[in-house]
């Protein structure tokens, strides 16, 4: 190993020095290599309650889906259900298990829980889930503050998947009253249902299930807002007063009974699906995909100048806080030169009654540095304020919208009529499993199929997004040094990671044929930054894995339509470029998968996964990418967890 390490040669195809390839001899574990970090996550503990089969992590219940045959797809009945504590600034602590019990018989099982929410003062909690043969279910929680603490809420979830969108509801309210209604298909910007006792709801073609809560009165809302795949029904409600005291010593109990109903004569099991993807003919214009930047960029070192150049983005995206913030416009005036890339700058904190003068002044400074933005977008946006845009930068593209997420930009009332509109996503607003994050990915086509109903023609730009969430609109976001999941933390470690890297190409692949105009993803260096000092303690290099599957994506301007069997467990993209097609895969799972594909001939395939991650992690080599050879007949590829293959 010792003589590998003497002997490797410079990274010549990246033109980049030692210090940014960031070679080390540590040897960095499974854990840090797929997610960025050694924080362990607790096996899940698979459950039967009749016909429902469910897992359980922590204190939340998961995968609830209806039981079928071997040769049929089981139905995901509820997509989740935890008793969760929102502060006032909207985080959601993680709760800690501090014990756990669990029994089962024949008839059923019995999971007793104590822990606690881990804030100060903390929240001591009891879970306890029955379930029995006859497929009932029952979640009930008792919660305890120590000392009085303040809260925006506290209680129960019960999410259903996003996938009911569409399918009927009916809804038990607490007056008395009974609604029957459908599941939103476009993202509600409200809760369209409130005062709940219960819901029922058809899970799948004439098959339907129920649950009904006690303890609070609960309301609905789309989280797709917020890049969740699901709806969610919690307490209490977002109409009444916030944060509110929880007394010390106070009990709070909440209970939910599940169930499912017969399936009516009319079911048919939906057969099982193997991993496929399908590349059609019909072409499509790619959106071009750009990168943020930050002022302090204006000075990045050499070895992050090289990185940029290797990168070759379409558009650096460039936000100010104000349109009076100090930027050195000579500096980022070079490193669109060396990416050859276009500027997409953001303005906010503009006040109506400057907006000229201020934009005015914001436009001379740029163009004294030989700057010609290719978009400028304001925020916020109300017609006098576009204008005065315009007026500033003639023949520039003029946006508005939000800087913050898609539930912002939903529920915007004073916009004027900008040519694009604007805004960004978090994945882990609500939470940060893994399997949220990667599950969050399918809610994106959502959100444009939404701009477009509300605003026919518009034009839409996305960005900067991540995994983490770069500022929120909600108040102060967690402190995280970038090695822990939070919720809506600035820094998450899987951004470092091969999960990152899978994560990028899924949110690609998710809005590639959704005709929008730009999106930026992740940032050049800090928080969500694909470059970084080499850490020789961790063994993380300089570069992440996302840098490499960005920086192959580099420069194609057109696509085929591709369709995936389960995009909840792969995502592909088949790009045009050289006069061949190249088709790019996604493992989304931390298993193994294998996918087949349609004629495809391509004998060798390059592949990020963890064995060649490891390798060049720990300075075996020189790039992180592996070339398998492919047997042309076969059609079909073997991914490691998160791993990203281009054949």
């Amino acid at each position: 190993h010792r003589r590998r390490i003497a002997g490797r040669r410079r990274p010549d195809d990246l033109n980049l020095p030692a210090a940014i390839a960031g070679h080390c001899v540590t040897r960095p574990s499974v854990s840090q290599l797929l997610f960025g970090t050694d924080e362990a996550v607790a096996a899940p503990l698979l459950l039967d309650c009749g016909s429902l089969r469910l897992a359980l992590r922590g204190t939340r219940l998961l995968q609830l889906h209806a039981a079928g045959d071997e040769q049929a797809d089981d139905p995901e009945v509820w997509h989740g259900i935890d008793f969760l504590y929102r502060d006032p600034d909207w985080g959601t602590p993680e709760p800690v298990v501090d014990r756990i019990e669990h029994s089962a018989t024949v008839n059923g099982f019995q999971v007793r829980i104590e822990g606690r929410i881990p804030v100060e003062p903390a929240i001591d909690i009891r879970i306890e889930i029955d379930g029995d043969a006859s497929g009932r279910l029952r979640y009930a929680a008792t919660a305890v503050p120590r000392g009085d603490i303040d809260t925006n809420r506290i209680g129960l979830c019960v999410t259903h998947p996003m996938s009911a969108a569409g399918r009927p509801i009916e809804i038990e309210h607490a007056d008395g009253r009974f609604s029957q209604s459908t599941f939103p298909v476009l993202i509600a910007p409200w809760p369209p249902f409130m005062l709940i006792r219960a819901i029922r709801h058809q899970y799948a073609a004439d098959a339907w299930a129920g649950c009904r809560f006690e303890g609070d009165i609960f309301e609905f809302e789309d989280q797709r807002n917020n890049a969740d795949a699901s709806f969610k029904t919690y307490s209490r409600s977002n109409s009444m007063p916030r944060p509110y005291r929880l007394p010390a010593g106070k009990p709070i109990r909440q209970a939910v009974e599940l169930w499912l109903e017969p399936r009516g004569p009319a079911f048919v099991a939906t057969p099982v699906k193997p991993l496929s993807v399908h590349v059609s003919e019909l072409q499509h214009a790619l959106p071009r995909i750009g990168i943020a930047i930050a002022p302090a960029d204006a000075h990045a070192s050499e070895a992050v100048r090289r990185a940029l150049r290797s990168l070759s983005p379409a558009l650096l995206h460039l936000a100010l806080a104000s349109p009076g913030e100090g930027v050195d416009w000579a500096g980022i005036a070079a490193r669109l030169e060396e990416a050859g890339a276009r500027l997409r700058l953001d303005v906010e904190g503009l006040d109506a009654a400057r907006a000229e003068t201020d934009l005015t002044a914001l436009a001379i400074a740029i163009g004294a540095a030989g700057i010609a933005p290719e978009s400028v977008a304001i925020f916020p946006g109300p017609q006098p304020v576009i204008d005065a845009a315009r007026r500033a930068f003639p023949n520039v593209s003029i946006g508005s919208g939000t800087p913050h997420f898609f539930t912002q930009l939903n529920r915007i009332e004073n916009m004027g009529e900008p040519d694009f509109v604007s805004f960004t996503t978090a994945s882990v607003v609500h939470g940060a499993a893994d399997d949220t994050v990667m599950a969050g990915l399918r809610s994106l086509p959502s959100m444009i199929d939404t701009i477009r109903a509300r605003r026919p023609g518009a034009r839409v730009q996305m960005g900067p997004s991540g995994i983490a969430a770069r500022r929120s609109p909600l108040g102060r976001q967690p402190a995280s040094d970038g090695s822990r999941r939070l919720a809506l933390a600035r820094r998450d470690p899987r951004n470092r990671a091969l999960f990152g890297a899978a994560w990028v190409l899924g949110y690609l692949a998710q809005l590639m044929a959704m005709d929008i105009d730009a999106l930026s993803l992740m940032s050049l260096t800090g928080d969500a930054g694909m470059t970084r000092e080499p850490d020789p303690a961790s063994g993380f290099p300089g570069l992440n894995p996302v840098f490499f599957v960005l920086k192959e994506l580099a420069g194609a301007t057109q696509a085929r339509r591709v369709s995936v069997s389960h995009p909840d467990r792969i995502a592909a993209l088949a790009l045009e470029r050289g006069g061949r097609c190249e088709l790019w895969i996604a493992n989304l799972e931390s298993v193994p998968v294998c996918v087949s594909f349609n004629g495809w001939n391509s004998v060798d395939t390059m592949v990020l996964d963890l064995h060649g991650w490891r390798l060049y992690a720990s300075g075996t080599q020189d790039q992180p990418w592996r070339t398998c050879s492919n047997d042309a007949t076969r059609c079909s590829i073997e991914l490691d967890a998160y791993a990203v293959a281009r054949l």
